[in-house]
């Protein structure tokens, strides 16, 4: 299952990079993108996103390009072990730290967008489809007498869709909102059974929003 993820990662890949070939022999325009904005993975607690894309304008209607996300997000396990009261009222509390825990996501993927007809010269939609490859480390710290450090590594196919407003601030560039669905799983084998193949999943798919800026430059 896993190889069969990874060659579909690579068609999608290569596929793309044919299309950016054919699109740099035309005259037209080079996208730079950077996004920040909410993501919610249902395989993991929520928190900030942070993207950036790089593009080609291949029409009035239509860009294609690639880019890179990157997601991180930190918990602290506690405990209260004891609460005590001063002679002036003043409540202290003992708390112990169980672990700390650190996720993060890193999907690097090809993406097209497709623009409508905008809603005057300043304000437009677009729709955009993404595939591309996706991975997790999990970083676990754990403290106390049977303390340890675990790293978990995951991967998997990705694929995106997304939607949103870009809104012309300058002659070649742009506001741009949008909100979009995440539909990544990523897994990794259990090592060292014996018997039939094991893997561990992680859903990843889930909501966000994002606000950036895109700028357009001549090639």
């Amino acid at each position: 299952m896993k190889k069969i993820i990874i060659v579909l990662a690579l068609a999608s890949v290569i596929g793309l990079m044919m299309l950016i070939t054919a699109a740099q022999s035309q005259p037209s325009l080079s996208t730079t993108t950077f996004k920040a904005g909410y993501f919610d993975p249902k395989g993991s607690k929520a928190g900030f996103i942070f993207g950036l894309g790089y593009g080609w304008v291949v029409d009035e209607a239509v860009d294609i390009g690639i880019a890179v996300d990157y997601f991180r997000r930190n918990y602290t396990a506690e405990t209260k072990v004891a609460k005590s009261v001063s002679a002036d009222g003043v409540v202290e509390e003992e708390i112990q730290k169980e672990a700390d825990f650190t996720t993060n996501i890193l999907p690097i993927y090809g993406v097209i967008n497709v623009k409508f007809f905008p809603v005057n010269y300043n304000l437009g939609y677009f729709l955009s489809g993404a595939l591309g490859y996706e991975m997790l480390f999990n970083n676990e710290q754990t403290y106390g007498e049977n303390a340890f450090k675990k790293t978990r590594y995951y991967s998997g196919f990705k694929w995106m869709l997304s939607g949103g407003i870009r809104y012309r601030v300058g002659m070649r560039s742009s506001f741009i909102a949008e909100l979009f669905y995440d539909g990544t799983k990523v897994s990794r084998d259990k090592k060292g059974e014996l018997g039939a193949p094991v893997r561990y999943e992680v859903d990843l798919s889930g909501l966000g929003a994002r606000v950036g800026i895109r700028m357009d430059f001549p090639h």
